[in-house]
């Protein structure tokens, strides 16, 4: 594979991008690389035709391939992580686009929350790294068409950037590419990031491997931090306890059966505030409804 050489620059930028990624599908070529359907097609044909691209997977309507050994590859296609990938493409296309002097597009007009409502929306999509226009309205901030009016402002601002898509579903960010990958590389680099990256890395791990792994660390990495989030993992189903038996002496021995990819899930830890007499949660942190409105 390493003797191919592409026969111009486009076939260079196409070739570059699918040996970058572990898979990846069509439209992913075609968003990041600049060539022309037909030159894109006849060209990722002949890799196929060469055995220098082949099918890794076919999940409903969607194919992925590979530039590199199907062998060393495992696991789903559509659950490999590519976010901080395509931001680095993003920014370097951009800074290309930037160091060759050529005219970028700015946003329409300078956009603003016009009312409580856009801000409600704005703080909420600022929130996610992605999020699908389904779920901006499951959150029930404002009716559902002046949500659809409000993402229509974000992307005449330029202010709405795809981010891919997952299970033919699209996604959207209201983020820069720069500042996805430092969201990413800050996430990453906090406690839970630290630890996720322990465990991805170990696969199947006792509480003791990971105290060992921060030896010299213990006034951030407690034993009782570690084990709230190893057991909190746990319950949301990244994590499965091996023990046989489950003797009560042995050591919980967790396997990392949901790996995600390099960001850590996040543990919130909400305020609620719960009435004994009546036995229930009546306010949560963040939702409208209280005791005094039920």
């Amino acid at each position: 594979m390493s003797d191919h050489i592409p026969s111009g620059p486009h076939e260079e930028e196409i070739w570059r991008f699918i040996k970058s990624r572990q898979v990846f599908t069509h439209a992913d070529v075609e968003a990041f690389c600049a060539a022309g359907e037909w030159k894109r097609t006849n060209y990722l044909r002949n890799l196929a035709r060469l055995g220098l691209v082949t099918l890794y997977q076919r999940k409903a309507n969607i194919r992925y391939y590979t530039a590199q050994d199907p062998a060393t590859l495992s696991g789903d296609a559509s659950q490999i992580d590519t976010s901080v990938q395509d931001a680095q493409r993003r920014s370097d296309t951009l800074n290309s686009k930037i160091s060759a002097g050529q005219d970028i597009s700015l946003p329409v007009q300078p956009w603003t929350p016009d009312t409580a409502e856009d801000q409600k929306l704005w703080d909420f999509v600022r929130g996610q790294i992605r999020f699908t226009r389904d779920h901006v309205l499951a959150q029930k901030i404002a009716p559902d068409n002046k949500v659809t009016l409000f993402l229509r402002s974000l992307e005449s601002a330029s202010l709405l950037r795809s981010a891919g898509y997952d299970n033919a579903k699209p996604y959207y960010t209201a983020f820069s590419p720069s500042e996805i990958m430092h969201r990413a590389k800050d996430k990453r680099l906090t406690k839970e990031g630290r630890i996720w990256t322990a465990m991805r890395a170990a696969s199947k791990f006792t509480i003791e491997d990971l105290l060992m792994t921060f030896a010299g660390l213990e006034d951030e990495f407690s034993e009782k931090s570690i084990r709230s989030y190893c057991s909190t993992l746990q319950k949301a189903g990244y994590l499965k306890d091996t023990r046989r038996g489950r003797v009560a002496a042995q050591s919980v021995r967790y396997h990392l059966v949901r790996d995600t990819g390099p960001l850590p899930p996040t543990v919130k830890r909400v305020p609620v505030v719960t009435d004994a007499n009546e036995g229930r949660v009546v306010y949560v942190q963040g939702e409208e409804a209280t005791w005094a409105t039920t």
